[in-house]
């Protein structure tokens, strides 16, 4: 089953998990129960908002001042222009990535390549589950955030 957007560690389930301090429980009602929004900032929301709108194909649900919200599936994305972006401190935040599924990898890689997106790897399998095999495809944005492009495909396996 598909979801609109993977994003690894940020879309976790975690109702009923146990209590990192006490090993109860957590309640449903004070779970955590999904991500509804993932935030980047960028050095100039103008260049960005092309990239993620008119090469990717995100479609623009509203920007205002300094901020552009995109529809993502069931996550919306959302950017940022900060005043004076300091370059990453290269700690583990430098090694966040969003991954967007799509229905037909090749197909996609081959128009957003067209579009001028440049990738860093073509379509390769990175994970299985034994009947299937993940398909991505990994490019970064204008500000070098790391992206990649994803489908499950049955290989008959």
């Amino acid at each position: 089953m598909r979801t609109g957007l993977l994003a690894a560690g940020i879309a976790l389930m975690v109702a009923g998990a146990p209590s990192a301090q006490n090993g109860a429980a957590i309640p449903p009602s004070h779970a955590v129960v999904g991500a509804s929004h993932v935030i980047l900032r960028v050095a100039d929301l103008t260049r960005s908002v092309s990239f993620y709108r008119d090469l990717l194909g995100l479609p623009l649900a509203s920007s205002s001042g300094e901020i552009a919200f995109f529809t993502a599936g069931s996550v919306t994305l959302m950017i940022q222009q900060v005043p004076s972006p300091d370059t990453p401190s290269g700690g583990l935040a430098a090694f966040t990535e969003i991954v967007f599924d799509v229905r037909d990898i090749e197909a996609t890689h081959r128009l957003l390549a067209s579009r001028g997106i440049q990738f860093l790897t073509t379509p390769r399998v990175v994970n299985s589950d034994g009947t299937r095999e993940l398909l991505a495809a990994a490019f970064r944005d204008p500000d070098g955030h790391a992206l990649s492009i994803a489908e499950w495909v049955s290989r008959g396996l």
